[in-house]
């Protein structure tokens, strides 16, 4: 995927983020990073798709949670289990 393609999947959201500026602030926030940026934009683009409702953050958990593993050697994200005892 291009970043046209990936600047596009921000843009067509519609969720008030400017596309452009959301790609540069992105590479220039990440460029930096000792951590994967490909997979910080990622999750920063399914980031936007759960404060919208297009996502559960459950689903995001899963999409994520090898990725997150692998790059950081722990998960602690805190994940809603549905049960009402915790």
């Amino acid at each position: 995927m291009g970043n046209s393609d990936e600047t596009r999947m921000i843009d067509d959201e519609s969720v008030g983020i400017d596309a452009a500026v959301w790609e540069e602030t992105a590479d220039e926030l990440l460029a930096d990073s000792p951590y994967d940026p490909k997979l910080g934009k990622e999750m920063s683009r399914d980031a936007v798709r759960v404060s919208t409702g297009r996502m559960t953050e459950a689903e995001f958990h899963e999409k994520y949670h090898d990725a997150v593993l692998e790059e950081f050697g722990v998960d602690d994200r805190p994940i809603e289990t549905g049960d009402a005892d915790e």
